[in-house]
């Protein structure tokens, strides 16, 4: 049978016997919905949400930043904007604040691929303040004892408004909702102290924080409380969009942050959340193209997801375009220093917490426990030098594959469990 798995811009594509395949685990066939729909629920979810004196308000647009394309915010955001405008806010007490949590800024010709044209044309749009302190306020500690520090021209505001994707998440159980605050707009200093949250005191990953777990996982009750200090005396909506297994949004929805989060989980959950009956040899994965792959560091969460369903000592080919290379320089540094020893930086992590080096104790965990042969644009000393296994043919690799697997074309939407 004929495999396409897509890597950037373009994809790979290759033969395989179908007596191998295992399942094409893509999710269940939920129907895609058109742009236009998506519009008319956020025009309307919007008009139902916000205050009936809005146009006496301010009000802040959170929206993710670029290692969340496939949200298609370049296509909503603007929606967002002209409903309100419509209901009478003016452009000038509007604006769209990217959620960076701790990566780099983004510049502002990049806005566009973010917001829409029509956004850069009559919003103010700026970067979150997680790197620079000046622009960060204290409003609190949360229960598990994080400093809530959050950038300053959000906390001004009267309405926010978040946009965002949901999706399986290796730390917070779920991406989206509560995220877009905390880690989303916060400080570097409330950040790493939630995601310490994700280690034990032994350097251990603690054993419910993991994808689709929410009850009992410390890092996302944190960020539950993190959000409500922040909501507390604000207005608020959340404008939410979901992906099927084949990458296309099936889901939107507006309403209460909490509520309408919960509610997408759930609607990913039955749309995304595939169990097979037995683990495979191998898996064959694509993170989904150049809207989840550009960079490694954001495309190991499909390498996350895809690990369940493969036998210990199993192949995994992992494709993955990483055009814009490896993505972090910490990361990168954790799997090339840890990858003999990653005892010593789990320790490490206890005292001193950051999410690349937890990322790469991860990574390094699945490394020593699976055949990785990472499938990009890195050459082949670059991959070898992070760990993985490099091949330059993909078609001799494939023929090499010994037993039956599974084929996952869109591994960053798809969590592949074993049916218990």
């Amino acid at each position: 049978m004929k495999i396409t798995l897509e890597q950037g811009q373009g994809s790979l594509e290759f033969t395989l016997g179908k007596e191998k395949v295992l399942e094409v685990i893509q999710g269940k066939e939920v129907p895609k919905l058109a742009h236009d729909k998506i519009c008319d629920i956020i025009d309307g979810g919007i008009r139902a949400c916000v205050p009936t004196d809005i146009q006496n308000k301010t009000c802040a647009v959170i929206i993710p930043d670029d290692t969340r394309l496939w949200a298609r915010g370049d296509l909503f955001v603007p929606r967002i904007i002209k409903t309100l405008s419509n209901l009478g806010l003016a452009f000038d007490r509007m604006q769209i604040i990217i959620a960076l949590g701790t990566h780099g800024d983004i510049l502002t010709d990049q806005f566009a691929s973010l917001a829409g044209t029509y956004c850069t044309e009559h919003v103010k749009i700026l970067n979150s303040a997680g790197l620079h302190p000046d622009r960060l306020v204290n409003i609190g500690t949360t229960y598990k004892g994080t400093p809530l520090l959050v950038t300053k021209e959000a906390w001004e505001a009267d309405h926010i408004i978040i946009f965002g994707g949901i999706l399986h998440h290796m730390l917070a159980g779920f991406g989206g909702g509560r995220k877009y605050i905390l880690p989303g707009i916060a400080g570097e200093a409330s950040i790493r102290h939630n995601h310490s949250l994700a280690i034990d005191k032994n350097g251990h990953p603690h054993p419910l924080v993991r994808q689709a777990k929410l009850l009992g996982n410390p890092v996302n009750e944190d960020l539950m409380d993190g959000a409500n200090i922040f909501l507390k005396e604000k207005t608020s909506c959340y404008v939410a969009v979901a992906a099927n297994g084949t990458g296309e949004l099936f889901y939107a929805a507006v309403g209460d942050v909490h509520d309408t989060f919960m509610e997408g989980c759930r609607a990913l959950d039955h749309a995304c959340c595939v169990k097979v009956p037995e683990p495979g040899d191998f898996v064959l994965l694509s993170a989904g193209g150049h809207r989840a792959d550009g960079q490694l560091y954001q495309a190991t969460k499909a390498l996350f997801n895809a690990t369940n369903v493969v036998k210990e000592g199993g192949q995994i080919l992992f494709v993955a375009g990483c055009e814009q290379g490896i993505g972090n320089p910490v990361f990168a540094e954790g799997l090339k220093r840890f990858r003999q020893n990653p005892e010593k930086l789990g320790q490490r992590l206890v005292s001193d917490f950051d999410m690349p080096s937890y990322v790469a104790l991860r990574v390094i965990d699945i490394l020593n426990r699976f055949q990785v042969t990472l499938a990009s644009k890195l050459t082949g000393e670059q991959t070898c030098e992070l760990g993985f296994e490099y091949t330059d043919n993909i078609n001799r690799y494939v023929k090499s594959l010994s037993g039956k697997g599974y084929i996952i074309p869109f591994a960053e939407n798809i969590l592949a469990q074993i049916k218990r």
